[in-house]
Protein backbone atom coordinates (compact mmCIF):
# COMPACT_ATOMS: atom_id res chain seq x y z
CA UNK A 1 0.00 0.00 0.00
CA UNK A 2 1.13 3.90 -0.77
CA UNK A 3 1.45 6.14 2.24
CA UNK A 4 -2.01 7.62 1.84
CA UNK A 5 -3.44 4.34 1.80
CA UNK A 6 -4.08 3.49 -1.74
CA UNK A 7 -2.94 -0.19 -3.20
CA UNK A 8 0.05 -0.02 -4.78
CA UNK A 9 -0.65 -0.78 -9.02
CA UNK A 10 0.09 -4.47 -9.58
CA UNK A 11 0.51 -5.69 -13.39
CA UNK A 12 -2.88 -8.02 -14.45
CA UNK A 13 -2.34 -11.00 -16.57
CA UNK A 14 -3.40 -8.95 -19.51
CA UNK A 15 -0.08 -6.01 -19.56
CA UNK A 16 1.72 -9.36 -17.81
CA UNK A 17 1.36 -10.69 -21.60
CA UNK A 18 1.64 -8.02 -23.71
CA UNK A 19 5.18 -7.13 -21.88
CA UNK A 20 6.31 -10.60 -22.45
CA UNK A 21 5.45 -10.63 -26.35
CA UNK A 22 7.19 -7.24 -26.75
CA UNK A 23 10.39 -8.65 -25.13
CA UNK A 24 10.13 -11.61 -27.54
CA UNK A 25 9.70 -9.63 -30.73
CA UNK A 26 12.72 -7.41 -29.27
CA UNK A 27 14.68 -10.81 -28.56
CA UNK A 28 14.31 -11.97 -32.44
CA UNK A 29 14.63 -8.10 -34.02
CA UNK A 30 17.97 -8.07 -32.22
CA UNK A 31 19.35 -11.69 -33.32
CA UNK A 32 17.80 -10.75 -36.74
CA UNK A 33 19.99 -7.26 -36.76
CA UNK A 34 23.20 -9.39 -35.67
CA UNK A 35 23.08 -11.85 -38.45
CA UNK A 36 22.56 -9.49 -40.63
CA UNK A 37 25.23 -7.02 -39.70
CA UNK A 38 27.59 -9.67 -39.40
CA UNK A 39 26.66 -11.41 -42.27
CA UNK A 40 27.74 -7.98 -44.44
CA UNK A 41 30.93 -7.12 -42.26
CA UNK A 42 32.55 -10.49 -42.47
CA UNK A 43 31.28 -11.57 -46.12
CA UNK A 44 30.39 -8.79 -47.99
CA UNK A 45 32.78 -5.86 -46.99
CA UNK A 46 30.85 -3.28 -45.25
CA UNK A 47 28.03 -2.70 -42.51
CA UNK A 48 24.53 -2.98 -44.20
CA UNK A 49 22.88 -0.20 -41.79
CA UNK A 50 20.43 -2.59 -41.24
CA UNK A 51 17.01 -0.91 -38.80
CA UNK A 52 15.54 -3.05 -35.83
CA UNK A 53 12.56 -3.37 -37.71
CA UNK A 54 13.92 -4.61 -40.88
CA UNK A 55 15.90 -7.03 -39.17
CA UNK A 56 12.15 -8.24 -37.22
CA UNK A 57 10.55 -8.23 -41.14
CA UNK A 58 13.30 -10.33 -42.70
CA UNK A 59 12.59 -12.83 -39.80
CA UNK A 60 9.04 -12.76 -40.68
CA UNK A 61 9.97 -12.81 -44.14
CA UNK A 62 12.45 -15.73 -44.16
CA UNK A 63 10.57 -18.74 -44.73
CA UNK A 64 9.61 -17.91 -47.71
CA UNK A 65 13.13 -17.26 -49.05
CA UNK A 66 15.18 -20.06 -47.86
CA UNK A 67 17.23 -20.78 -50.47
CA UNK A 68 18.21 -16.89 -50.65
CA UNK A 69 17.85 -15.26 -46.88
CA UNK A 70 18.97 -12.00 -49.01
CA UNK A 71 15.61 -11.91 -50.98
CA UNK A 72 13.97 -11.60 -46.55
CA UNK A 73 15.69 -8.08 -46.87
CA UNK A 74 14.30 -5.21 -47.72
CA UNK A 75 15.64 -4.23 -51.60
CA UNK A 76 17.96 -1.39 -50.84
CA UNK A 77 20.40 -3.70 -48.23
CA UNK A 78 20.19 -7.04 -50.06
CA UNK A 79 23.37 -5.82 -52.46
CA UNK A 80 25.30 -5.32 -49.36
CA UNK A 81 24.50 -9.19 -48.22
CA UNK A 82 26.04 -12.11 -49.07
CA UNK A 83 24.68 -15.30 -50.16
CA UNK A 84 23.14 -17.74 -48.84
CA UNK A 85 25.69 -19.91 -47.18
CA UNK A 86 27.40 -17.03 -46.13
CA UNK A 87 24.34 -15.95 -44.53
CA UNK A 88 24.03 -19.43 -42.72
CA UNK A 89 27.67 -19.46 -41.25
CA UNK A 90 26.73 -15.96 -39.92
CA UNK A 91 23.77 -17.32 -38.27
CA UNK A 92 25.43 -20.68 -37.30
CA UNK A 93 28.37 -18.03 -35.53
CA UNK A 94 25.97 -15.51 -33.84
CA UNK A 95 23.95 -18.99 -32.62
CA UNK A 96 27.02 -20.61 -31.19
CA UNK A 97 27.96 -17.13 -29.57
CA UNK A 98 24.63 -16.59 -27.59
CA UNK A 99 24.49 -20.44 -26.51
CA UNK A 100 28.21 -19.89 -24.88
CA UNK A 101 27.34 -16.87 -23.35
CA UNK A 102 24.02 -17.81 -22.03
CA UNK A 103 26.08 -21.02 -20.36
CA UNK A 104 28.65 -18.99 -19.14
CA UNK A 105 26.43 -16.51 -17.17
CA UNK A 106 24.29 -19.50 -15.89
CA UNK A 107 27.55 -21.45 -14.48
CA UNK A 108 28.41 -18.05 -13.03
CA UNK A 109 24.64 -17.65 -11.45
CA UNK A 110 25.03 -21.22 -10.08
CA UNK A 111 28.20 -20.77 -8.21
CA UNK A 112 27.20 -17.54 -6.82
CA UNK A 113 25.80 -17.61 -3.04
CA UNK A 114 21.61 -18.05 -3.29
CA UNK A 115 21.27 -17.89 0.40
CA UNK A 116 20.70 -21.24 2.27
CA UNK A 117 21.64 -24.78 0.47
CA UNK A 118 18.28 -26.55 -0.13
CA UNK A 119 18.81 -30.09 1.06
CA UNK A 120 17.19 -32.65 -1.29
CA UNK A 121 16.52 -36.82 -1.47
CA UNK A 122 19.04 -37.92 -3.25
CA UNK A 123 18.16 -39.29 -7.24
CA UNK A 124 18.92 -42.87 -8.25
CA UNK A 125 21.31 -40.73 -11.14
CA UNK A 126 23.11 -39.24 -8.15
CA UNK A 127 23.15 -42.99 -6.16
CA UNK A 128 24.55 -44.43 -9.53
CA UNK A 129 27.86 -45.51 -8.41
CA UNK A 130 26.24 -47.53 -5.70
CA UNK A 131 23.18 -49.52 -7.12
CA UNK A 132 24.09 -52.54 -8.87
CA UNK A 133 21.43 -55.41 -9.71
CA UNK A 134 24.17 -58.13 -8.04
CA UNK A 135 26.14 -58.20 -5.36
CA UNK A 136 29.56 -56.89 -6.24
CA UNK A 137 33.17 -58.33 -5.12
CA UNK A 138 34.87 -56.72 -2.19
CA UNK A 139 31.50 -54.42 -1.81
CA UNK A 140 29.04 -54.31 1.01
CA UNK A 141 25.76 -54.15 -0.09
CA UNK A 142 24.15 -51.66 2.44
CA UNK A 143 20.29 -52.89 1.31
CA UNK A 144 17.92 -52.40 -1.44
CA UNK A 145 16.32 -49.23 -3.04
CA UNK A 146 13.93 -50.60 -5.53
CA UNK A 147 14.57 -52.53 -7.72
CA UNK A 148 18.21 -52.07 -7.23
CA UNK A 149 20.68 -53.23 -4.49
CA UNK A 150 22.97 -50.53 -3.20
CA UNK A 151 26.35 -51.27 -2.66
CA UNK A 152 29.33 -49.64 -0.63
CA UNK A 153 32.53 -48.12 -2.62
CA UNK A 154 35.42 -51.10 -2.07
CA UNK A 155 36.57 -51.14 0.86
CA UNK A 156 34.74 -48.08 2.36
CA UNK A 157 33.68 -48.68 6.25
CA UNK A 158 30.12 -48.84 7.09
CA UNK A 159 28.56 -47.89 10.37
CA UNK A 160 25.00 -49.12 11.13
CA UNK A 161 22.99 -47.49 13.88
CA UNK A 162 19.78 -49.04 14.78
CA UNK A 163 17.99 -50.18 18.02
CA UNK A 164 17.98 -53.59 18.65
CA UNK A 165 15.26 -56.02 16.73
CA UNK A 166 15.34 -53.66 13.80
CA UNK A 167 17.05 -55.77 11.27
CA UNK A 168 20.29 -54.06 11.05
CA UNK A 169 21.92 -58.13 11.95
CA UNK A 170 19.51 -59.81 9.89
CA UNK A 171 19.80 -57.19 6.88
CA UNK A 172 23.35 -56.03 6.93
CA UNK A 173 25.88 -57.91 8.94
CA UNK A 174 24.62 -61.43 7.89
CA UNK A 175 24.18 -60.41 4.06
CA UNK A 176 27.91 -59.24 3.94
CA UNK A 177 29.23 -62.39 5.67
CA UNK A 178 27.59 -64.40 3.57
CA UNK A 179 28.59 -62.75 0.32
CA UNK A 180 32.24 -62.37 1.03
CA UNK A 181 34.54 -63.65 -0.89
CA UNK A 182 37.86 -63.92 1.70
CA UNK A 183 38.96 -63.93 5.35
CA UNK A 184 36.06 -62.97 7.60
CA UNK A 185 36.27 -62.04 11.36
CA UNK A 186 33.13 -61.36 12.90
CA UNK A 187 31.59 -60.22 16.81
CA UNK A 188 28.42 -60.95 18.05
CA UNK A 189 27.00 -60.84 21.29
CA UNK A 190 23.91 -62.83 19.86
CA UNK A 191 23.92 -66.36 18.12
CA UNK A 192 21.86 -65.84 15.16
CA UNK A 193 25.11 -63.99 13.58
CA UNK A 194 27.33 -67.26 13.96
CA UNK A 195 24.28 -69.51 13.17
CA UNK A 196 23.21 -68.20 10.23
CA UNK A 197 26.25 -68.04 8.70
CA UNK A 198 28.46 -70.55 10.02
CA UNK A 199 27.32 -73.14 6.97
CA UNK A 200 28.42 -70.77 4.21
CA UNK A 201 31.65 -70.17 5.90
CA UNK A 202 32.31 -73.63 6.46
CA UNK A 203 31.63 -74.45 2.31
CA UNK A 204 34.39 -71.79 1.47
CA UNK A 205 37.14 -72.45 4.04
CA UNK A 206 38.04 -72.93 7.57
CA UNK A 207 36.11 -72.16 10.73
CA UNK A 208 37.07 -71.28 14.13
CA UNK A 209 35.21 -69.91 17.24
CA UNK A 210 36.62 -67.81 20.01
CA UNK A 211 33.71 -68.46 23.48
CA UNK A 212 35.68 -68.39 25.66
CA UNK A 213 32.90 -68.60 28.15
CA UNK A 214 31.42 -71.45 26.55
CA UNK A 215 27.97 -68.97 25.53
CA UNK A 216 27.11 -71.17 22.23
CA UNK A 217 27.42 -74.63 23.07
CA UNK A 218 29.53 -75.38 20.89
CA UNK A 219 33.62 -76.14 20.73
CA UNK A 220 35.67 -73.36 20.69
CA UNK A 221 39.30 -73.14 19.67
CA UNK A 222 42.36 -71.59 22.49
CA UNK A 223 43.97 -68.49 22.27
CA UNK A 224 46.14 -67.17 24.45
CA UNK A 225 47.28 -63.33 24.62
CA UNK A 226 50.77 -64.56 24.95
CA UNK A 227 50.60 -66.15 21.27
CA UNK A 228 52.21 -62.57 20.23
CA UNK A 229 54.81 -62.26 22.86
CA UNK A 230 57.35 -64.11 21.64
CA UNK A 231 58.81 -60.19 21.15
CA UNK A 232 59.36 -57.52 23.55
CA UNK A 233 57.77 -55.64 21.25
CA UNK A 234 54.96 -57.77 20.82
CA UNK A 235 54.52 -58.13 24.24
CA UNK A 236 54.59 -54.40 25.55
CA UNK A 237 51.67 -54.30 22.26
CA UNK A 238 49.88 -56.94 23.63
CA UNK A 239 49.89 -55.62 27.04
CA UNK A 240 48.53 -52.30 25.70
CA UNK A 241 45.91 -54.08 23.83
CA UNK A 242 44.59 -55.87 27.09
CA UNK A 243 44.48 -52.46 29.00
CA UNK A 244 43.56 -50.52 26.17
CA UNK A 245 39.95 -53.05 26.22
CA UNK A 246 39.58 -53.40 30.06
CA UNK A 247 39.96 -48.93 29.88
CA UNK A 248 36.13 -49.17 28.53
CA UNK A 249 35.21 -49.97 31.90
CA UNK A 250 37.02 -47.55 33.50
CA UNK A 251 34.34 -45.18 34.19
CA UNK A 252 34.04 -43.62 37.61
CA UNK A 253 38.05 -44.70 38.49
CA UNK A 254 40.17 -41.50 39.00
CA UNK A 255 43.22 -40.90 36.93
CA UNK A 256 42.20 -44.32 35.03
CA UNK A 257 44.48 -43.61 32.03
CA UNK A 258 47.50 -43.50 34.51
CA UNK A 259 46.47 -46.65 36.26
CA UNK A 260 46.07 -48.80 33.00
CA UNK A 261 48.86 -47.30 31.44
CA UNK A 262 51.10 -48.52 34.73
CA UNK A 263 49.66 -51.77 34.70
CA UNK A 264 50.39 -52.40 30.66
CA UNK A 265 53.95 -51.58 32.10
CA UNK A 266 53.83 -54.05 34.58
CA UNK A 267 52.18 -56.70 32.42
CA UNK A 268 54.69 -56.77 29.28
CA UNK A 269 57.64 -57.66 30.80
CA UNK A 270 55.70 -60.60 32.81
CA UNK A 271 54.29 -62.04 29.21
CA UNK A 272 57.80 -61.82 27.73
CA UNK A 273 59.12 -63.42 30.46
CA UNK A 274 56.31 -66.18 30.33
CA UNK A 275 56.46 -66.88 26.66
CA UNK A 276 60.50 -66.92 26.82
CA UNK A 277 60.84 -69.03 29.73
CA UNK A 278 57.55 -71.85 28.40
CA UNK A 279 55.04 -71.07 30.68
CA UNK A 280 51.41 -70.07 30.21
CA UNK A 281 48.96 -67.24 31.13
CA UNK A 282 48.12 -69.46 33.99
CA UNK A 283 51.11 -68.84 35.49
CA UNK A 284 51.14 -64.77 34.77
CA UNK A 285 48.11 -64.81 37.05
CA UNK A 286 49.64 -67.46 39.82
CA UNK A 287 52.45 -64.05 39.46
CA UNK A 288 50.00 -61.29 40.05
CA UNK A 289 48.68 -62.97 42.28
CA UNK A 290 51.77 -63.50 44.77
CA UNK A 291 53.18 -60.77 43.21
CA UNK A 292 56.43 -62.99 41.85
CA UNK A 293 59.52 -61.29 41.33
CA UNK A 294 62.50 -63.61 41.78
CA UNK A 295 60.89 -65.73 38.66
CA UNK A 296 60.35 -63.18 36.65
CA UNK A 297 63.58 -61.63 36.61
CA UNK A 298 65.22 -65.12 36.31
CA UNK A 299 63.24 -65.31 33.01
CA UNK A 300 64.05 -61.72 31.95
CA UNK A 301 67.72 -62.15 32.27
CA UNK A 302 67.92 -65.21 30.47
CA UNK A 303 66.23 -63.28 27.93
CA UNK A 304 69.11 -60.69 27.37
CA UNK A 305 66.44 -57.78 26.39
CA UNK A 306 67.74 -55.17 28.90
CA UNK A 307 64.83 -52.94 28.07
CA UNK A 308 62.55 -55.69 29.16
CA UNK A 309 64.01 -55.91 32.76
CA UNK A 310 64.41 -52.35 33.30
CA UNK A 311 60.46 -52.05 32.80
CA UNK A 312 59.81 -54.93 35.75
CA UNK A 313 62.72 -53.36 38.47
CA UNK A 314 60.43 -50.32 37.37
CA UNK A 315 57.22 -51.22 38.14
CA UNK A 316 58.35 -53.38 41.65
CA UNK A 317 60.44 -50.02 42.62
CA UNK A 318 56.98 -48.39 42.97
CA UNK A 319 56.08 -47.37 46.84
CA UNK A 320 54.10 -49.70 48.62
CA UNK A 321 50.59 -47.87 47.78
CA UNK A 322 51.42 -46.97 44.24
CA UNK A 323 52.63 -50.50 43.77
CA UNK A 324 49.42 -52.40 45.05
CA UNK A 325 47.04 -50.09 42.88
CA UNK A 326 49.01 -51.08 39.96
CA UNK A 327 48.92 -54.75 40.55
CA UNK A 328 45.28 -54.20 41.60
CA UNK A 329 44.89 -52.88 37.77
CA UNK A 330 46.73 -55.44 36.26
CA UNK A 331 44.28 -58.07 38.02
CA UNK A 332 41.44 -56.47 36.92
CA UNK A 333 42.64 -56.68 33.31
CA UNK A 334 43.15 -60.07 33.26
CA UNK A 335 40.02 -60.59 35.26
CA UNK A 336 38.60 -63.24 32.91
CA UNK A 337 41.18 -65.84 33.49
CA UNK A 338 39.75 -65.88 37.29
CA UNK A 339 37.61 -67.90 35.46
CA UNK A 340 38.40 -72.14 34.75
CA UNK A 341 36.36 -72.54 31.81
CA UNK A 342 38.44 -69.08 29.80
CA UNK A 343 41.40 -70.56 31.57
CA UNK A 344 41.07 -73.96 29.94
CA UNK A 345 40.45 -72.36 26.41
CA UNK A 346 43.86 -70.12 26.80
CA UNK A 347 45.65 -73.42 26.85
CA UNK A 348 47.02 -73.08 23.28
CA UNK A 349 46.90 -70.87 20.66
CA UNK A 350 45.41 -72.87 17.88
CA UNK A 351 43.88 -68.92 16.48
CA UNK A 352 46.60 -67.54 14.44
CA UNK A 353 46.19 -64.67 12.68
CA UNK A 354 48.52 -65.28 10.06
CA UNK A 355 46.43 -68.64 9.58
CA UNK A 356 43.45 -66.55 9.21
CA UNK A 357 44.78 -64.40 6.89
CA UNK A 358 46.83 -67.24 4.58
CA UNK A 359 45.12 -66.15 1.11
CA UNK A 360 41.76 -68.57 2.20
CA UNK A 361 37.82 -67.65 2.78
CA UNK A 362 38.40 -68.42 6.47
CA UNK A 363 37.05 -67.23 9.14
CA UNK A 364 37.11 -66.37 12.96
CA UNK A 365 34.11 -65.43 15.40
CA UNK A 366 34.59 -64.37 18.66
CA UNK A 367 31.37 -64.89 20.84
CA UNK A 368 30.03 -63.72 24.30
CA UNK A 369 26.41 -62.90 25.83
CA UNK A 370 25.64 -59.76 27.44
CA UNK A 371 26.22 -60.95 30.70
CA UNK A 372 29.85 -61.97 29.89
CA UNK A 373 31.15 -59.29 28.03
CA UNK A 374 32.84 -56.65 30.67
CA UNK A 375 34.96 -59.00 31.56
CA UNK A 376 35.50 -60.44 28.44
CA UNK A 377 36.58 -57.21 26.58
CA UNK A 378 40.07 -57.04 27.35
CA UNK A 379 40.64 -60.32 25.95
CA UNK A 380 38.38 -59.49 22.56
CA UNK A 381 40.02 -56.35 22.10
CA UNK A 382 43.68 -58.25 22.75
CA UNK A 383 42.35 -61.09 19.72
CA UNK A 384 40.50 -58.30 17.42
CA UNK A 385 43.39 -56.30 17.55
CA UNK A 386 46.20 -58.68 16.86
CA UNK A 387 44.10 -59.87 13.68
CA UNK A 388 43.49 -56.06 12.20
CA UNK A 389 48.14 -55.75 12.85
CA UNK A 390 48.37 -58.65 10.63
CA UNK A 391 46.59 -57.90 8.10
CA UNK A 392 48.37 -53.85 8.54
CA UNK A 393 51.81 -55.69 8.68
CA UNK A 394 51.32 -57.80 5.59
CA UNK A 395 49.96 -55.03 3.97
CA UNK A 396 52.82 -52.69 4.55
CA UNK A 397 55.03 -55.64 3.79
CA UNK A 398 53.84 -55.53 -0.20
CA UNK A 399 52.80 -52.01 -0.22
CA UNK A 400 49.20 -53.44 -1.39
CA UNK A 401 45.81 -53.81 0.25
CA UNK A 402 45.60 -57.20 1.76
CA UNK A 403 43.92 -59.70 -1.57
CA UNK A 404 41.50 -61.14 -0.99
CA UNK A 405 40.37 -58.47 1.86
CA UNK A 406 39.43 -59.09 4.97
CA UNK A 407 36.05 -58.21 6.26
CA UNK A 408 35.47 -57.21 10.26
CA UNK A 409 32.04 -57.12 11.46
CA UNK A 410 31.96 -55.54 15.09
CA UNK A 411 28.28 -56.20 15.70
CA UNK A 412 27.57 -54.97 19.08
CA UNK A 413 31.03 -53.05 18.77
CA UNK A 414 30.34 -50.80 21.91
CA UNK A 415 29.82 -53.78 24.08
CA UNK A 416 31.86 -57.16 22.95
CA UNK A 417 34.94 -55.07 21.56
CA UNK A 418 35.03 -51.57 22.02
CA UNK A 419 38.26 -51.54 20.14
CA UNK A 420 40.27 -48.09 20.98
CA UNK A 421 41.51 -47.18 17.38
CA UNK A 422 38.13 -47.69 16.45
CA UNK A 423 38.43 -44.43 14.42
CA UNK A 424 41.84 -45.03 12.87
CA UNK A 425 40.73 -48.33 11.28
CA UNK A 426 37.75 -46.25 9.97
CA UNK A 427 39.88 -43.81 8.35
CA UNK A 428 42.82 -46.30 6.67
CA UNK A 429 41.30 -49.75 6.55
CA UNK A 430 40.72 -49.64 3.07
CA UNK A 431 44.35 -48.65 1.67
CA UNK A 432 44.92 -51.90 4.20
CA UNK A 433 42.79 -54.49 2.42
CA UNK A 434 40.54 -54.41 6.11
CA UNK A 435 36.43 -53.69 5.02
CA UNK A 436 35.30 -52.50 8.40
CA UNK A 437 31.38 -52.77 9.34
CA UNK A 438 30.62 -51.43 12.89
CA UNK A 439 27.17 -52.06 14.51
CA UNK A 440 26.05 -50.07 17.06
CA UNK A 441 22.74 -48.89 18.98
CA UNK A 442 23.26 -45.66 18.72
CA UNK A 443 24.77 -42.01 19.08
CA UNK A 444 24.89 -41.98 22.88
CA UNK A 445 26.09 -45.60 23.41
CA UNK A 446 29.26 -45.07 21.22
CA UNK A 447 29.61 -41.52 23.37
CA UNK A 448 28.77 -43.19 27.00
CA UNK A 449 31.86 -45.31 25.21
CA UNK A 450 34.62 -43.84 23.75
CA UNK A 451 33.47 -39.97 24.90
CA UNK A 452 32.03 -37.46 22.96
CA UNK A 453 35.53 -36.78 20.55
CA UNK A 454 36.55 -39.80 19.72
CA UNK A 455 32.60 -40.99 19.59
CA UNK A 456 32.35 -38.13 16.45
CA UNK A 457 35.58 -38.90 14.96
CA UNK A 458 34.87 -43.12 14.51
CA UNK A 459 31.11 -41.88 13.13
CA UNK A 460 32.52 -39.20 10.41
CA UNK A 461 35.28 -41.82 9.51
CA UNK A 462 33.30 -44.12 8.29
CA UNK A 463 31.98 -43.20 4.47
CA UNK A 464 28.57 -44.83 4.38
CA UNK A 465 26.51 -44.52 7.89
CA UNK A 466 22.95 -46.34 7.72
CA UNK A 467 20.55 -44.92 10.18
CA UNK A 468 17.58 -47.54 10.89
CA UNK A 469 14.20 -46.82 11.58
CA UNK A 470 12.62 -46.58 15.16
CA UNK A 471 15.33 -44.75 16.50
CA UNK A 472 14.32 -42.99 19.47
CA UNK A 473 18.08 -41.32 20.79
CA UNK A 474 18.39 -37.74 21.29
CA UNK A 475 21.80 -37.66 19.99
CA UNK A 476 21.05 -39.74 17.31
CA UNK A 477 18.17 -37.43 16.19
CA UNK A 478 20.12 -34.80 16.41
CA UNK A 479 22.88 -35.32 14.29
CA UNK A 480 20.66 -36.79 11.57
CA UNK A 481 18.55 -33.46 11.54
CA UNK A 482 22.06 -32.01 11.32
CA UNK A 483 23.74 -33.42 9.09
CA UNK A 484 20.62 -34.02 6.43
CA UNK A 485 19.79 -30.68 6.44
CA UNK A 486 16.89 -28.31 5.98
CA UNK A 487 14.56 -28.67 2.76
CA UNK A 488 12.59 -25.29 1.76
CA UNK A 489 8.88 -25.33 1.86
CA UNK A 490 6.60 -22.49 0.62
CA UNK A 491 3.56 -21.04 2.19
CA UNK A 492 0.99 -18.74 1.41
CA UNK A 493 -0.62 -16.04 3.52
CA UNK A 494 -3.53 -13.82 3.07
CA UNK A 495 -4.11 -10.43 3.68
CA UNK A 496 -7.28 -7.95 4.15
CA UNK A 497 -6.41 -4.32 2.79
CA UNK A 498 -8.81 -1.31 2.80
CA UNK A 499 -11.56 -1.40 0.69
CA UNK A 500 -12.01 -4.82 0.98
CA UNK A 501 -9.68 -5.51 -1.46
CA UNK A 502 -6.96 -8.96 -1.15
CA UNK A 503 -3.58 -9.75 -1.31
CA UNK A 504 -1.61 -13.10 -0.96
CA UNK A 505 1.46 -13.42 -0.08
CA UNK A 506 3.92 -16.44 -0.81
CA UNK A 507 7.00 -17.16 1.74
CA UNK A 508 9.47 -19.48 2.07
CA UNK A 509 10.49 -21.37 5.21
CA UNK A 510 12.64 -24.26 6.09
CA UNK A 511 12.35 -27.81 7.67
CA UNK A 512 14.49 -30.59 8.34
CA UNK A 513 14.37 -32.97 5.53
CA UNK A 514 14.53 -35.67 7.68
CA UNK A 515 12.32 -34.87 11.21
CA UNK A 516 12.86 -36.58 14.15
CA UNK A 517 8.85 -38.19 14.28
CA UNK A 518 9.83 -39.61 10.76
CA UNK A 519 12.79 -41.63 12.28
CA UNK A 520 11.34 -42.92 15.36
CA UNK A 521 8.42 -44.16 13.55
CA UNK A 522 9.99 -45.26 10.34
CA UNK A 523 8.78 -49.13 10.00
CA UNK A 524 11.18 -51.77 10.92
CA UNK A 525 13.84 -52.55 8.22
CA UNK A 526 13.79 -49.13 6.58
CA UNK A 527 17.15 -46.99 6.72
CA UNK A 528 18.35 -43.76 6.04
CA UNK A 529 21.81 -43.89 4.20
CA UNK A 530 24.09 -40.59 4.23
CA UNK A 531 27.10 -41.67 2.18
CA UNK A 532 30.13 -39.42 2.03
CA UNK A 533 29.01 -36.02 0.11
CA UNK A 534 25.90 -37.53 -1.69
CA UNK A 535 22.39 -36.32 -0.66
CA UNK A 536 20.93 -38.61 1.99
CA UNK A 537 19.40 -41.66 0.54
CA UNK A 538 16.21 -43.71 1.63
CA UNK A 539 16.92 -47.63 1.43
CA UNK A 540 15.89 -51.00 3.07
CA UNK A 541 17.92 -53.71 4.58
CA UNK A 542 17.57 -57.09 2.84
CA UNK A 543 16.74 -60.00 5.36
CA UNK A 544 18.90 -62.54 4.25
CA UNK A 545 15.85 -65.30 5.04
CA UNK A 546 13.53 -63.35 2.21
CA UNK A 547 16.14 -63.31 -0.50
CA UNK A 548 16.39 -66.29 -2.42
CA UNK A 549 20.36 -66.48 -2.74
CA UNK A 550 21.05 -65.82 0.83
CA UNK A 551 18.77 -68.59 1.99
CA UNK A 552 20.75 -70.75 -0.47
CA UNK A 553 23.86 -69.59 0.95
CA UNK A 554 23.56 -69.82 4.37
CA UNK A 555 22.10 -73.28 4.00
CA UNK A 556 26.44 -73.85 2.69
CA UNK A 557 25.31 -74.43 -1.17
CA UNK A 558 26.15 -72.25 -3.76
CA UNK A 559 22.78 -70.17 -5.48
Amino acid sequence: MNEHGGAAHELNPLEIVFLGLAAVVAVLGGVGWLVGSTAGLVFAGGWPHLGLADSLAALLELPSHLSDPRGAWPVDVRDRLPGAMAMYASAFVVAAVIVALGLRVSVRWSRRDHGPAVARWATNHQLHPLLATRPQPARVTLGRRGRFLVCCEPLHSTLVIAPTQTGKTTGLAIPAILEWRGPVLATSVKTDLLRDTIEARKARGRVQLFDPAGSTGLKSSAWTPLAGCESWAGARRTAAWLAEGASANKRGLADADFWYSTAAKLLAPMFFAAVTSGRTIGDVIAWLDTQEEAEIMDALVAAEIPSATHAFEASIGRDIRQRSSVYATAETILEAYADPGVLLRSKGDNIRPDELLDGGQNTLYLSATVREQRRLRPVFVALLESVIEEAYTRSAATGEPLDPPLLVVLDEAANIAPLPDLDVIAATGAGHGVQLVTVLQDLAQAHDRWGRDRADTIVNNHRARVIGGGIADERTLEYVGKIVGDTEVRQQSSTSAEQGRHSTTTSTTYRSLAPANSLREAKRGSALLLYGSLPPARIAFRPWYTDRALSTLARGRTP
